[in-house]
């Protein structure tokens, strides 16, 4: 497992019942593109941020392409909790929530503040953009109670 702390994302929400998500690792590029039709990617990603920020050591993400797509896994660190151990793995399976085989994608150590701040602010920019009309109109709904309720967490824990 990496430990950097030279990581970045982007999340996109795209036309049409898709996003995607670029992650970039010491200048390694992770694309992934996520398929809205089995679920809402936003709200199962702020759910699990909440879930975290709350307490809970383990999360897990399944974001569907079709077929496959990638489970992640974000865990708290057991003797330093303020970072997260993450490990995303591809699957080539049709929908499932329980692949049967999984290969690494990538698997890092980050600091717990760092990967909230990177979801959050790509999220924020999501929230901000689906209020636009024209911006809207191709896309999926956005989860704003959920976010609302992530944005008052995480500010709290950021002290912003």
């Amino acid at each position: 497992m990496s430990q950097s702390d030279d990581i970045d994302l982007m999340l996109t929400l795209n036309p049409d019942g898709w996003s995607t998500c670029i992650l970039l690792i010491n200048g390694r590029i992770i694309e992934t593109f996520i398929t809205h039709v089995f679920g809402d990617p936003y709200y199962d990603l702020i759910r699990a941020i909440i879930d975290l920020l709350k307490g809970q050591e383990t999360v897990t993400l399944f974001w569907f392409s079709e077929p496959g797509g990638e489970k992640i896994e974000i865990t708290r660190h057991k003797t330093q909790q303020h970072k997260v151990n993450v490990t995303i793995n591809g699957f080539s399976e049709s929908w499932s929530k329980s692949p049967k085989e999984l290969h690494l994608i990538v698997a890092f150590e980050i600091q717990f503040k760092q990967l909230i701040s990177l979801f959050y602010f790509q999220l924020k920019k999501t929230s901000l953009l689906m209020q636009e009309k024209d911006f809207a109109k191709a896309r999926d709904y956005f989860p704003y109670k959920d976010f609302y309720e992530l944005e008052s967490l995480i500010k709290e824990y950021l002290n912003v």
